[in-house]
């Protein structure tokens, strides 16, 4: 399943060029990539002590003898740091117990290979946040809000609708009462921070795009498994909850060649794109928000 989104994290504390050396010490609070933080902070120690290198830099934090080359291994996403390491480089950033404690969340989010996992360390990071200003986090958490609450997406498209009024009443009747008046207001800010909304002339609220891709891939598929949850939810609701001219609800369950899973798959892939750009928002009349869900999963083993 693809889902609209406008980009992937995004760090807005990007390592300066050799022409403008690093001279004001990093700061973790800053980032919301451990790894662009440990960039930026070798480059800040190479300003003092240009005969500093990669390599004495991840030996101190602990990375032994025989890790020439380990840097570069470490800012491709190639090695990963583990409890000792993260503790080593705290150390040797001088970094105090609150700002190693965000560092060490921060490397667990970053590493973090399910939802659960990213959702209990961004949780973590989010409470060590407050009172912090960040750029670059209020932008992750823009995002992970995005991702984790199914009316981020609902409410971007209710915008689109010809009778859509900036109105939380209205807002949540559309919503059929499912979302609070709080969460709509940070919904639309999270949304206007994330460039999918924006305002007009008027100071009225407009879609920024009309069409936004998302490819849910082997590689990012955590970040969007809470929307996939919810929206599952949300059609699981409708079936008690709408009146049957109102929803549909249909499967098949065949037997196939197994080889024949990822056919299938790009077939679905066409459609939900044919059926975005045929009935979606560059539609003169739009009124409603509508949740298209396909599934396709094995209910038998391979074996």
């Amino acid at each position: 399943m693809e889902q609209t989104h406008p980009h992937t994290t995004t760090d807005e504390t990007v390592a300066p060029t050799a022409e403008s050396p690093r001279l004001e010490k990093p700061v973790i609070y800053d980032y919301v990539d451990y790894r662009a933080f440990l960039s930026d902070s070798l480059e800040h120690i190479q300003t003092k002590n240009s005969k500093y290198s990669a390599t004495a830099y991840v030996r101190q934090a602990g990375f032994g003898e025989n890790s020439r080359g380990y840097f570069n291994l470490i800012m491709n996403g190639k090695r990963n740091l583990s409890s000792s390491t993260i503790l080593g480089f705290a150390k040797t950033l001088k970094l105090n117990e609150k700002e190693t404690f965000h560092f060490e969340n921060l490397v667990h989010y970053n590493q973090a290979t399910t939802e659960k996992e990213k959702g209990l360390y961004f949780e973590r990071i989010n409470k060590n946040m407050k009172g912090k200003t960040s750029k670059a986090f209020e932008l992750l958490r823009s995002q992970y809000n995005y991702f984790s609450n199914w009316y981020l997406v609902a409410i971007r498209e209710l915008v689109a609708t010809g009778n859509f009024k900036e109105d939380y009443d209205f807002i949540s009747k559309r919503l059929k009462n499912k979302v609070s008046k709080k969460e709509i207001i940070e919904a639309i800010n999270d949304l206007i921070n994330l460039g999918l909304l924006g305002r007009d002339e008027k100071g009225l609220l407009v879609q920024s795009d009309i069409f936004i891709n998302f490819t849910d891939t082997s590689m990012n598929y955590t970040v969007v498994n809470a929307l996939h949850s919810q929206m599952l939810d949300r059609a699981k609701e409708s079936l008690s909850e709408d009146e049957y001219k109102n929803r549909s609800a249909s499967c098949v369950v065949l037997a196939t060649d197994s080889e024949n899973f990822d056919k299938i798959r790009e077939e679905i892939k066409a459609f939900r794109e044919h059926m975005m750009n045929k009935y979606g928002t560059n539609n003169a009349k739009v009124d409603c928000v509508l949740n298209l869900g396909i599934q396709l999963n094995h209910i038998t083993s391979l074996e």
